[in-house]
């Protein structure tokens, strides 16, 4: 059996919101249960809101959760001293959606490589530029870059860049925040060959947060899709595509646009309705408001997770059931 690298149980966060009453709060993440195994990469889908970053954050540690409890290789992070929290966040790291504003403006290259390491006091000072060439050659740059900043690279370069800051404390874990969408075509093929030559190489485990299924369908193992804040379906990345179990799930697929003139019609319907608030969520299954399928009991009811095998879906009435 596949070993549970980092694992969340029934997490939730919540923010707080002004002007909405009092005691409002915007619903970002409700009662997820996710595991990530060892060695695979999982992608976090849905459209923007959803909860997929705020959900990789609390992954990572980097946002407490409301409720619930995050574990990474069994250990539950809010029960470690500071301590040992510390030298855990090395084996946990984050590659950041916006490549100009993850890299300090003012540093070069160099010396964003180097910060990992004098935190965490890996290598001595007169090491640090050598230790960053061997990481420049890693992601594919020429080491002659760490003298360069930020605004003097492409940003595919900054891109390879961070990836290179997260690869310097050796991670097993690595979430990749919509890591190409910023990208032009040609260099977003690059960027995920590299990933994959990365994963290999050194074993690493991903999150891939992204809202392109095209990258999905080619780079991840394992699909979650998500919903206003909680999880609509999780499975094999074949077995979703081919046949999605949650109506969310199916209408995502159809909205991908097909480059072939002779499909146009192949569409399905757009999704009715907008999208219910995160702050006032509906009750019972939040996709409810917009499913042709709703019953009486989806609004009264939580859909729980379920299904045969690894690939579950959160509906009263899932697709393709007898």
């Amino acid at each position: 059996m596949a070993t549970i690298l980092a694992e969340g149980k029934h997490l939730s966060k919540t923010f707080p919101v002004k002007g909405q009453g009092k005691g409002a709060a915007l619903h970002a993440v409700s009662g997820v249960d996710l595991a990530v195994y060892e060695g695979e990469t999982l992608a976090l889908v849905g459209e923007s809101g959803c909860g997929k970053s705020t959900l990789g954050r609390l992954l990572l540690g980097l946002l407490p959760p409301t409720q619930g409890q995050v574990f990474f290789d069994g250990q539950d992070l809010a029960a470690l001293p500071p301590a040992r929290l510390r030298a855990l966040r090395r084996q946990m790291q984050l590659v950041f959606q916006d490549t100009a504003a993850a890299l300090n403006p003012r540093w070069t290259v160099g010396q964003s490589l180097a910060e990992p390491l004098r935190i965490h006091n890996l290598c001595p000072r007169g090491e640090y530029a050598a230790r960053g060439a061997a990481l420049l050659t890693q992601v594919g740059l020429a080491p002659d870059l760490l003298d360069r900043y930020p605004h003097q690279l492409s940003g595919g370069q900054r891109q390879r860049v961070g990836l290179a800051r997260a690869l310097a404390l050796s991670p097993r874990l690595v979430v990749c925040d919509e890591p190409v969408s910023a990208l032009d075509v040609s260099v977003q093929a690059q960027m995920l060959n590299l990933l994959a030559d990365l994963q290999a190489s050194q074993g690493l485990t991903y999150v891939l947060i992204s809202h392109d299924l095209g990258v999905v369908r080619h780079s991840a193992d394992r699909v979650c899709v998500m919903f206003l804040g909680r999880v609509c379906e999780v499975g094999p990345t074949q077995a979703l595509f081919s046949a999605p179990r949650h109506p969310y799930t199916k209408f995502l697929l159809d909205s991908v646009p097909r480059p072939d003139p002779t499909r146009r019609g192949e569409s399905g319907p757009p999704l009715a309705g907008e999208i219910p608030s995160p702050v006032h969520p509906p009750s019972g299954c939040r996709f409810r408001s917009r499913c042709p399928y709703a019953q009486d009991i989806c609004a009264q009811t939580v859909p729980p997770l379920t299904g045969a095998g690894d690939h579950q879906a959160a509906c009263h009435f899932p697709l393709g059931r007898a």
